[in-house]
């Protein structure tokens, strides 16, 4: 059996997000009066970028255009973390290690790819 080809192509899926992604940050520093550090250190906006980043794979998965497993692993960390933070009032004092330690594993796995070419 053929698989039909996706009517709507992927970086039209990541732009219209990438659109989310802004407006859900200009809701978020409204919020907190114009604050764009208090913004990117609020719980609620990682939670929300979190869910935005799965939603963006739900989208892709349903209009049967390739997934991330970048952004999958980002938003699940990013929610799964995030979560407890908002909803219960739990700090998590090593969730920044954690990112930088995912960081460092994405770049390390970016160069250690038999595909890797500089433009």
């Amino acid at each position: 059996m053929r698989i039909p080809r996706p009517w709507v192509h992927n970086d039209t899926i990541t732009n219209a997000y990438w659109g989310l992604l802004l407006i859900w940050f200009g809701l978020n520093a409204a919020w907190l009066k114009g604050d764009l550090g208090a913004t990117v250190n609020d719980p609620l906006f990682g939670l929300g970028v979190g869910g935005l980043l799965l939603l963006l794979n739900l989208t892709r998965s349903v209009l049967r255009v390739k997934l991330s497993i970048l952004t999958i692993g980002l938003g699940a960390l990013l929610t799964v973390f995030y979560a407890p933070v908002v909803l219960f009032r739990v700090n998590v004092p090593f969730l920044p290690a954690l990112l930088v330690i995912a960081g460092v594993a994405l770049v390390i796995g970016a160069f250690r790819t038999r595909n890797f070419q500089a433009y």
